[in-house]
């Protein structure tokens, strides 16, 4: 993937801004959304990059392009960043905005930095190494452990968008070597044994979205290098790719051969994407202008989520749809505003005349591991994986530096000392950039305190939880989750305690009130009533002669919010039962088992529960159905292996 250039700056800044990109990419492939550490980690990082970008463009400055592809990502942010001020849950948003807005962000890292051939051709390397570790990581989860190959993502769909988007370029830089005649020979030989492992990687995952993506781009590679590039290269580049999926067939180590033609051929019959974007455009309509806030689909997508939907829930696998929910149509037209740009820039800097060979091929390559990222985001969530979006930042930025270079783009130069003075220059400079360090920095110390203090918690250490809570809830006072934990504390705390307990009702109203300050910070989280539910049921004397009516009042608001949540729908259902009303009961549970749930063993007793109530109602064979369900969690539990989907 990296291309060697005559180096024009010192090679200290490159070094430094190489290894900054390098070392916040690692982390950022860790990242799956709980592990807020790496995030931070990440995003200070980058912070210190830019950073020390301006401290060293004093003097000469910093170049702003003049084009059209920068202005619509530099709007795309700003509009991100506008749609705060109407979310419903600011502190996510914020998160969020950090989070979608990285792409931006390292392009213009890249575009500032002073020797960007350089920066590069070094990060490009490593990525590219990075690359052939995690497919073989992939393949060796296939063949040995006969897992779906996902290296360290969630999921094989974004194991395969990373590929493609490192893949492509590399695909590339294939041909500018094959080429080369005064290259030695043993690096074609090295770049297409790289690339066979990422081609064969991608086919192991069988994700359908990232074949036809990697498929539809490499013949752009193809068809605008065809001129170009050696004929040679081509065909030794098309043999590496059929190779791989032919190869793929082969059933090793037990691996299910040929899986990625199955699930090929199912593509028209299979309706589970279909089934999310329905439920999606649902959601849509609530607020399709300016949209319901950055970052909190998942939040709002419970009551319009459709039962038989399998997913997490989490996304909208589709990014188009999904950033006009969050962000309106705004957010969507400033997003596809970037492509137009991008696809336009291409068309620009292929018609200059004074762009020779090889940045024409290196120029298609970088837009196709572009193109293919984003095709493949119609129908997955890759704007939402943070290492995704920093690799493409960097691609875009190296493509959009190549174009430029050859249609002479008008930029101009942002020049710090005709603003500030020399001496105070850099205290500036270091006090703007503390605020964000400060903030992730608070963000990583605060989610550590919250995983430690549920681990004690589950360990009985209530007292030391208590001050671990107060202390992540100190570092990130609008963040529900700490609150909702530390009133759930309290809640659990007040069962242990004699009714006649002085401390009991100082618990029972710092729970009340941290609850209020929860459903404030985030009037969309369901799991803020389950606890308000349980703590007015488990402590009656406290809760007055209403307890019970606050109790499932709160349980009823709850499942608006999220009728998947099974565990407070058993606590409402509780209260039915204990006034006779067992219809009612019956008629809350047949409206949660119907939802489609991951296998766990907390739902034996949601399922056996309503199998007792539909057999007593003579809903004998319903009944069996779900006792069929709890014997098998019961089976899976016992040896201890657990199912999970992706």
């Amino acid at each position: 993937m990296a291309v060697i250039r005559k180096k024009t700056f010192s090679t200290p800044a490159v070094h430094v801004s190489s290894l900054l990109f390098i070392c916040a990419l690692l982390p950022a492939l860790l990242f799956k959304g709980p592990q807020i550490e790496f995030f931070a980690i990440t995003q200070i990082l980058l912070a210190i990059w830019l950073g020390r970008i301006i401290l060293q463009s004093y003097g000469p400055g910093l170049p702003v392009p003049k084009t059209a592809l920068a202005l619509c990502l530099t709007l795309f942010w700003l509009w991100l960043a506008l749609s705060l001020s109407w979310s419903t849950v600011p502190s996510t948003s914020v998160f969020n905005f950090w989070w979608v807005g990285s792409l931006v962000v390292v392009f213009w890292l890249y575009t500032f930095t002073p020797d960007r051939d350089v920066l590069w051709s070094r990060a490009a390397a490593i990525i590219l190494v990075l690359g052939v570790v995690l497919a073989l990581m992939g393949i060796y989860q296939v063949h040995v452990f006969e897992q779906q190959a996902r290296s360290v993502f969630e999921t094989r769909n974004t194991h395969a968008a990373f590929l493609n988007l490192v893949t492509l370029p590399a695909a590339a830089y294939f041909l500018l070597l094959m080429a080369d005649k005064g290259a030695p020979r043993h690096y074609p030989a090295m770049l297409g044994a790289a690339l066979y492992i990422l081609f064969y990687s991608i086919f192991m995952t069988a994700s359908r979205g990232a074949t036809l993506s990697l498929a539809l781009s490499m013949g752009v590679l193809i068809a605008f290098t065809l001129r170009y590039a050696p004929k040679r290269g081509i065909a030794m580049l098309l043999v590496l790719l059929v190779v791989a999926f032919l190869t793929t067939k082969i059933p090793l180590g037990g691996a299910a051969g040929g899986e990625l033609s199955e699930r090929l051929t199912q593509l028209m019959q299979d309706s589970p994407r279909r089934v999310i974007w329905e439920s999606s455009w649902n959601l849509l309509q609530a607020s399709p202008w300016q949209g319901i806030g950055l970052g909190l689909f998942y939040m709002a997508y419970p009551p319009y989520r459709n039962p038989v939907d399998g997913s997490g829930g989490f996304f909208a696998h589709n990014d188009y749809l999904q950033i006009w929910i969050e962000t309106g149509l705004p957010g969507l037209l400033l997003l596809v505003s970037v492509l137009v740009a991008a696809l336009w820039l291409l068309v620009r800097g292929l018609r200059a005349k004074n762009l020779n060979k090889n940045d024409r091929i290196e120029l298609v390559g970088l837009f196709c591991g572009l193109l293919a990222v984003a095709g493949h985001s119609v129908v997955d969530f890759n704007l939402y994986i943070l290492s995704i979006m920093m690799t493409a930042g960097l691609a875009m930025g190296r493509f959009h530096e190549l174009a430029i270079r050859a249609i002479k783009a008008p930029s101009m130069r942002v020049h710090p000392s005709r603003i500030f003075g020399k001496q105070a220059f850099p205290a500036i400079v270091i006090l703007f950039f503390l605020l964000p360090v400060l903030y992730f920095l608070a963000l990583g110390l605060a989610n550590s305190y919250y995983d430690k203090a549920l681990a004690q918690a589950r360990e009985g250490e209530l007292q030391v939880a208590d001050q671990n809570l107060g202390t992540a809830h100190r570092l990130t006072p609008a963040d529900d989750r700490m609150l909702i934990a530390h009133a759930d504390l309290y809640r659990h705390a007040t069962t242990l305690m004699p009714p006649d307990d002085a401390g009991k009702k100082s618990l029972y109203d710092n729970a009340l009130k941290f609850l209020d300050e929860a459903e404030r910070a985030n009037p969309l989280r369901g799991l803020t009533h389950v606890i308000r539910g349980r703590l007015y049921q488990q402590n009656p004397a406290l809760a007055g002669a209403n307890g019970d009516e606050l109790a499932a009042e709160s349980f009823r608001r709850a499942l608006a919010l999220n009728p998947r949540l099974f565990q407070g729908r058993l606590d409402y259902v509780s209260l039915l039962l204990q006034r006779g009303k067992k219809d009612e009961a019956l008629q809350s549970l047949e409206a949660g088992v119907k939802y489609d749930y991951p296998p766990m063993p907390d739902l034996i007793p949601f399922y056996s529960l309503t199998a007792k109530l539909k057999r007593e109602a003579g809903k004998v064979d319903e009944a069996k159905v779900l006792e069929n369900k709890a014997q098998a969690l019961e089976k899976q539990a016992r040896s201890s292996y657990f199912l999970r989907g992706y």
